[in-house]
C-alpha cells in the first residue's frame, strides 16, 4: 500500500486511523494459497485467531514459532493451513514428529537471504504479521523489547499486519517503525505478554552453575542461550561474584536483567556499543518489562546484525554460553536433534560458537547435564548415532561443562578430547566410553 507523501508528513494520526481494521477484516486480506510470515517473538494473537477460523480458506502456510496453539492441529484448521515451525518446543515438538507440522532449519543469521538475494526458488512473504505499541505524535509505533527480523521481513513482504498492544514497552534501539510501513492495524485490547514459566531447578544445575563461574571473568560480555539448563544458570549464581559484565546477546534468561538493577552488567568494558544492553530480545516477566519500557540502557537490534559473527567477535574477552543435547568424544556438539527427531532448533547457537571463537580472547562454553532419561542414557557419547545432526562441528569446540567437571577441549587432539570428555561424564558410564575411546583412537581392540 503506497501512503500519500502529504498527510504522512502532516497527518500521521490520520493515517493510521485510516488503516485501522479489526481482527477479522484483516483476516479478510489474506488469500487462500498466501504465505504467511509472523517473526520470532511477534505474537499478533487476534490476528491469527481470525485467520484460522476462516473456513474458506485453503492452502495457506504460517511460518512461525509458536509459543500457544492457537488452534492450529485441529483437524478442521489442518485441511486449510500448513503450519512451518521454525524452532520447536513443548508446544510443537510432538507435531513436528508426527507430520502434523512441517519444519524449517532455522539459524537466524541470514534466514531471508534467498529472497534478500531475489532467488527465484525463495520462499514467498505474501503477509507479516506482527506487534506494535500504538502509535506516539510524531506516527511511530515501537517494537518494543522484540525486535529479532521485523524490519527485514516488512521490507521484502508484499504487505503487512500488526496488532497494536498497549503492553508493548517503549524501547531504544532499531525498534520504531512508521505507520506508513505497515498496511493495516489491528487493535488488540485483550492482548496480554506471552507468560514465561520459569524452568525447573534439576540438580545437576548449581554444580553447572558453579563450573561456569569459574570461566566467566570481571569485564567480560556474555551471551546466554536458551535452555533448561543455562535457563538457570543466573538464578543460581553464575554470576554472582562477577562485575562490569556486558551483554551482547540474541535473548535473556531469567534473572538476566536484575544482574542489570544490581549493578552487574554495567557494559563499561563493551567493545562495541559501551554502556548498553545489547539484544534482539529482552524481559522474562512485567517486572523486566517494566524495567525496559524508556530505559535508555536497553539497546534493542535486528537479529541479523546481533547474530552476525563477525560482530559478536567485533566484543573482545567475549564467553558464549548455550545448552546441548550431546557431545561426542570427538567434540561434535548437537544441540536441536535428538537423532533425526527434531527437539528444538539451532537458533543462534552456531553464530555465537563462531562469533565466540573469532573473538580475542573469546570462550564458547556448552552446558549439559551427563545423562539423560532420568540417568539412563549419557549425554557423552563415543559416536553419534546416523541421522543426528551435528548442531556445531568439533572444529569450534571449546569448553565443555557438566555437573562433574569442565573439558577443555579447544585445540586438543582427539585422544586428549577423549580423555577430557570422559572425565565430566557420569561415573557410571566412564568404563564403557574408555574402552570405546580405545578402540577409537588409539586401535586397540579393533
Amino acid at each position: 500500500m503506497t501512503a500519500n507523501p502529504a498527510m504522512v508528513a502532516s497527518d500521521p494520526r490520520g493515517l493510521y486511523e485510516e488503516r485501522l481494521i479489526s481482527a477479522r477484516a484483516a483476516a479478510g486480506r489474506i488469500a487462500s494459497g498466501s504465505e504467511v510470515y509472523v517473526p520470532v517473538g511477534q505474537q499478533p494473537n487476534a490476528i491469527l485467531r481470525a485467520l484460522l477460523a476462516r473456513e474458506d480458506l485453503r492452502d495457506v502456510t504460517i511460518t512461525c514459532l509458536p509459543v500457544a496453539d492457537l488452534g492450529y492441529f485441529a483437524p478442521e484448521v489442518m485441511a486449510r493451513v500448513t503450519l512451518n515451525v521454525l524452532y520447536a518446543g513443548l508446544v510443537t515438538r510432538a507435531p513436528v514428529a508426527n507430520g502434523a507440522a512441517d519444519f524449517t532449519p532455522f539459524m537466524i543469521y541470514g534466514h531471508h537471504k534467498a529472497r534478500e538475494k531475489e532467488r527465484p526458488d525463495a520462499r514467498r512473504m505474501d503477509v507479516t504479521l506482527i506487534r506494535v505499541s500504538p502509535p506516539n505524535a510524531q506516527g511511530y509505533v515501537c517494537l518494543g523489547n522484540s525486535v529479532w527480523d521485523v524490519k527485514q521481513a516488512i521490507r521484502l513482504s508484499a504487505s503487512t499486519i500488526a496488532t497494536v498492544s498497549a503492553r508493548v514497552p517503549r524501547t531504544y534501539g532499531d525498534s520504531w517503525l512508521h505507520v506508513s510501513e505497515i498496511d493495516w492495524f489491528v487493535e488488540d485490547p485483550e492482548d496480554e505478554a506471552p507468560a514465561r514459566p520459569l524452568p525447573p531447578t534439576d540438580p545437576w544445575d548449581e554444580p553447572i552453575a558453579r563450573h561456569v563461574a569459574t570461566l566467566v571473568q570481571d569485564g567480560d560480555t556474555i551471551q546466554i542461550g536458551t535452555g533448561s539448563t543455562t535457563g538457570n544458570l543466573v538464578r543460581l549464581g553464575a554470576f554472582e561474584e562477577r562485575r562490569d559484565l556486558g551483554y551482547f546477546s540474541e535473548l535473556t534468561v531469567p534473572g538476566t536483567v536484575d544482574l542489570v538493577r544490581r549493578g552487574i552488567i554495567t557494559s563499561r568494558f563493551m567493545s562495541i556499543h559501551p554502556g548498553r544492553f545489547v539484544a534482539a530480545t529482552a524481559g522474562n516477566g512485567p517486572e523486566d518489562l517494566a524495567f525496559i519500557d524508556g530505559n535508555p540502557f536497553f539497546e534493542f537490534r535486528a537479529v541479523d546484525y546481533v547474530l552476525d559473527p563477525r560482530v559478536i567477535a567485533a566484543n573482545d574477552d567475549y564467553v558464549a554460553i548455550n545448552n546441548a543435547l550431546a557431545v561426542d568424544l570427538t567434540g561434535q556438539i548437537a544441540a536441536s536433534t535428538i537423532g533425526p527427531a527434531v527437539y528444538s532448533g539451532t537458533g543462534g547457537h552456531f553464530s555465537f560458537a563462531m562469533g565466540a571463537f573469532l573473538a580475542r580472547r573469546g570462550r564458547y562454553v556448552t552446558v549439559l547435564p551427563a545423562t539423560a532419561r532420568n540417568g539412563a542414557v549419557s549425554r557423552i557419547v563415543p559416536r553419534f548415532d546416523a541421522g543426528q545432526i551435528v548442531t556445531v562441528p568439533r572444529e569450534l569446540a571449546d569448553t565443555v561443562v557438566t555437573e562433574y567437571g569442565i573439558a577443555h577441549l579447544l585445540n586438543r587432539s582427539v585422544r586428549d578430547r577423549a580423555e577430557a570428555l570422559i572425565a565430566i561424564a557420569h561415573p557410571d558410564f566412564r568404563g564403557e566410553l574408555r574402552q570405546r575411546a580405545r578402540e577409537y583412537f588409539w586401535g586397540e581392540g579393533a
